[in-house]
């Protein structure tokens, strides 16, 4: 038997070595360590023109700023950009817009501080994930955004205030476009609800071929039943996908985002954290989670609500189910929602973002009506 399993051995240590060598070699080489002459690094400056370069446009109030206009195929790899003050005001008040190759509509549209998970308006604590940033009093995003034929990149000053500002951008040109590469995209809507036993609100949805990569949450209420995030944070995070209800299906948004027991304190990783958490009224929580190890895969369409009408553990409670019935019958129970998706997607444009609301608008932590209404 011994002589057997040696033989085989032997056999196939042989067959082994009488492979070509490029059969041989399965494992593919690091690729930070890959020497590439066929790709040229590529630098964009913006915004400050008190150095070499006089020329450069400013952010000046309601103006919009280019900083850069990239000719493809490329992808940009890093994108830095200062904050600015007035932070109550230039936190949401300057937008982040970027345009690939002939599309009509950007593919990104955000207000900075959110799109960079500097929640709530801007009060946000430092953090580094793996592909946004907080650096002190900077920005930075490490997505890759590939483009076949063009990239722009604008920050928007929607406030009436010069702005102070420096960003630049740094990109590589692609030997030759792939099929396969998606067009990053990112959206920034808001929404503000009497959040009920019985919601079920639509958060994001899209349609096209693609994949999510993450997303942001700042969530604010004033309702004192609501304190410290209670039942807000029950929601289940359902997931339709081409058509089929509840392809993925969280059950609770604290999990959702990679925590358990809510949302207790802060805490900030390379793909999820928790950058506020203000338990007292008003309660104010902005949270981060990254999909890159497994992605969120859609072929035709995909839709993102959060419904709470299953957590019979809260409504059906007899002492926390009356209280939260009866603050919505008051008039209460108003919780608000301002979410980043960051996503993939075959074409690179053509989703219709929400429009932006007035500066002052924005800048509110809560963005309830002045009494209740349907």
């Amino acid at each position: 038997m011994h002589r057997i399993t040696f033989w085989l051995g032997a056999v196939i240590g042989m067959t082994t070595w009488l492979l070509p060598a490029a059969v041989r070699v399965c494992a593919a080489p690091p690729d930070q360590a890959i020497i590439r002459t066929d790709v040229q690094t590529g630098f964009a400056n913006g915004g400050w023109n008190l150095d070499r370069y006089s020329d450069l446009p400013r952010l000046d109030a309601n103006k919009s700023m280019p900083l850069a206009d990239l000719k493809g195929p490329g992808v940009i790899r890093h994108i830095h950009i200062t904050r600015h003050q007035p932070k109550d005001l230039a936190a949401r008040g300057v937008v982040l817009e970027i345009w690939f190759d002939d599309a009509e509509e950007p593919a990104v549209q955000c207000p900075l501080a959110d799109f960079f998970g500097d929640g709530c308006n801007g009060s946000g604590r430092d953090f580094s994930s793996l592909f946004i940033e907080c650096a002190p009093w900077s920005y930075n995003c490490y997505f890759q955004m590939p483009f076949k034929s063009r990239a722009r990149v604008f920050l928007r000053n929607d406030t009436d205030k010069n702005l102070s500002s420096y960003s630049y951008l740094e990109w590589e040109n692609l030997p030759e476009w792939d099929e396969r590469l998606g067009y990053f995209h990112a959206t920034y809507s808001r929404r503000c609800f009497q959040m009920a036993t019985t919601t079920d609100q639509v958060f994001f949805e899209t349609e096209g071929s693609g994949h999510i990569i993450g997303r942001q949450f700042s969530v604010v209420t004033d309702e004192p039943v609501f304190e410290r995030f209670s039942a807000v944070m029950e929601a289940n995070n359902e997931v339709d996908i081409d058509g089929q209800p509840r392809r993925v299906d969280y059950l609770g948004s604290e999990d959702s985002f990679t925590f358990s027991w809510g949302f207790q304190q802060p805490f900030t990783g390379l793909r999820a954290g928790m950058t506020l958490v203000k338990g007292d009224l008003p309660c104010m929580l902005s949270i981060y989670r990254f999909h890159d190890h497994q992605p969120i895969r859609f072929g035709k369409s995909l839709r993102w609500h959060l419904n709470w009408s299953q957590e019979k553990q809260m409504s059906g409670n007899k002492k926390f189910g009356p209280k939260w019935e009866e603050a919505i019958a008051k008039g209460g129970g108003w919780v608000d929602y301002a979410t980043v998706y960051y996503w993939y997607q075959n074409s690179p444009g053509g989703y219709k973002h929400q429009p932006l609301p007035a500066v002052a608008e924005r800048a509110k932590l809560i963005a309830k009506p002045d009494r209740a209404g349907p």
